[in-house]
């Protein structure tokens, strides 16, 4: 059977693509959650009425004109995986081909500057657009733990973090010093049991925890916003580039590509498999990348290109789309009862502003 690794596994364009897919169910899930009426995901927590919430309404034949805003509202977080999983398969393609990462000082240094720079700006204008609007933090320590990428490895206040996406910048960090660290270090082919044991071991590590934590909130709520979130799809990334993936015939992919979202659904009933739904996700999403390649003619212009583009701005949309979200939300949204027809238009307003941000961020970093 025929291995594909390296480029032949995941070609530019199609990281490029499955960036597009997470950070479309990060931004619209950022903002469907906080509709009223929309079904509350589990990311940082299980609680089974959620889950439940999410099963009737897709079996129970209560699906109505808001399915799109259910289905962003509890599987768009979803897109964090993805993102992880990408992260791992980079690095490995980058540093681990004759490519040196440098002493561990400046892998991290530079990494860490890498991530300050894409972020700090975006936050400052977060910073300033929700006090505009009357929303603060708790006091100076927050926005020194955010502006440092430090807070999700505060207690206190990994669960309060107003502008919501910046705790994944911490997580990033430390995903850096693990893979440094960790699993760098044994990337060398003659230490052949440690170049796919090191990542597996990692895995156990994060998840084991876990197994015992379902009746303690702020205890997962603190773990899950650290890297012990981040390895299993990270370990997934490391482990694909090193290895590959044998090459599976079009009716395999569409398969997996067609049964991940229901499988999804049914995992996230149980807190146990609930533990395990970023293999599925990551599945889904890898089969439909390569069962959409080469997509040509009306198929590339109306779903693969367009995903694509939104891949090539993913960092810069994760970094704005706070900007506008909240006003929305406070200004027109807040004491909405329920979901109304008129959320589909605030939400095309929110998708507007934030692309149109997005660019000119880009286009702002690139000049200075």
């Amino acid at each position: 059977m025929e291995i594909l690794k390296g480029d032949r596994l995941l070609s530019k364009a199609q990281c490029q693509v499955l960036r597009g897919i997470a950070i479309m169910g990060i931004f619209l899930h950022n903002f469907c959650h906080l509709l009223r009426g929309s079904n509350e995901e589990n990311e940082f927590e299980f609680i089974a009425e959620r889950a439940s919430n999410m099963w009737n309404y897709w079996t129970g034949g209560n699906i109505d004109v808001f399915a799109p805003i259910q289905l962003f509202a509890f599987f768009g977080h979803y897109g964090v995986p993805i993102f992880l999983f990408l992260s791992g398969y980079g690095l490995v393609m980058k540093y681990e081909r004759g490519n040196s990462s440098g002493n561990a000082w400046r892998f991290l240094s530079s990494h860490w500057l890498k991530l300050f720079k894409l972020m700090i700006l975006g936050f400052v204008l977060t910073v300033i657009t929700y006090l505009a609007i009357g929303l603060t933090w708790h006091g100076w320590i927050e926005y020194f733990a955010q502006a440092t990428m430090l807070s999700n490895v505060i207690p206190s206040i990994c669960d309060s973090q107003t502008p919501s996406p910046y705790w994944f910048f911490g997580v990033m960090v430390e995903v850096y010093v693990i893979y440094r660290l960790l699993i760098f270090p044994f990337h060398d082919k003659r230490r052949s049991v440690w170049r796919w044991l090191m990542p597996l071991l990692l895995v156990v590590l994060a998840w084991l925890p876990q197994v015992f934590m379902e009746h303690h909130r702020n205890m997962i709520i603190y773990v899950r916003h650290n890297a012990a979130i981040a390895m299993l799809p990270f370990a997934i990334g490391v482990l694909a580039a090193r290895y590959g993936f044998p090459r599976l015939p079009r009716w395999s992919l569409a398969v997996v590509a067609v049964v991940s979202l229901p499988l999804l659904a049914c995992a996230s009933l149980n807190y146990q498999s609930w533990l395990w739904t970023p293999v599925l996700v990551i599945a889904g999403s890898v089969a439909f990348v390569k069962l959409f390649d080469p997509c040509k003619g009306l198929c590339n212009t109306i779903m693969i290109s367009p995903l694509q583009q939104l891949g090539v701005l993913s960092s810069m949309i994760f970094v704005v789309h706070s900007i506008p979200r909240m006003p929305i939300y406070e200004l027109f949204l807040k004491n909405h009862t329920g979901l109304m027809l008129i959320d589909y238009a605030w939400l095309a307003l929110y998708i507007v502003l934030t692309l149109a941000l997005a660019w000119l961020y880009k286009l702002l970093l690139s000049k200075l």
